[in-house]
């Protein structure tokens, strides 16, 4: 950052207790905001890990770390809501090993780790504790868009014909 502004690292750090470049961490909350951040990173390299090694339990632990980064969303990142808590929670109950947000947050589109045996649970949950109550009046197609299963499958690749 010291480069970017043209002054030394010393020169930037007397600068900011100055007063002269204020930082208003109470408002950006700048610690818990890169705690998210670094924190997700480190669950990715773990979840990268737990598919590479396939533990017994792998879908637990990534399961896991899926709740977790729901959790750090929600709470130190601030970029969940309630009804996205909602369903993470009505999923997890229901059987959902982790669910969590996906996107960019602040509503949206939340993805579940779901044993086969549980997916028609986790969606009935979802159907009677959550849409049913808050959008009555959806139609079964409408559902079918909002709520569907999807399975695993290979990554993108490049295919020369």
């Amino acid at each position: 950052m010291a480069a970017a502004l043209q002054v030394s690292a010393p020169e930037l750090s007397s600068k900011i207790h100055e007063g002269r470049f204020p930082v208003r961490a109470e408002r950006f909350q700048l610690l818990k905001r890169a705690r998210h951040v670094f924190s997700e990173a480190l669950r990715v390299v773990r979840f990268r890990q737990i598919c590479e090694q396939a533990p017994d339990g792998a879908g637990a632990h990534l399961g896991e770390l899926m709740n977790q980064s729901q959790d750090c969303c929600r709470d130190l990142f601030e970029c969940s809501c309630p009804e996205l808590d909602d369903v993470c929670a009505i999923a997890r109950k229901a059987g959902s090993l982790g669910s969590r947000l996906t996107g960019a947050g602040w509503g949206g589109c939340s993805v579940h780790l779901v044993p086969s045996t549980r997916v028609g649970d986790v969606k009935k949950a979802l159907v009677d504790q959550y849409y049913a109550k808050r959008f009555p009046a959806l139609t079964t197609a409408q559902l079918d868009d909002a709520l569907f299963s999807t399975a695993p499958g290979c990554g993108a690749c490049y295919y020369d014909a």
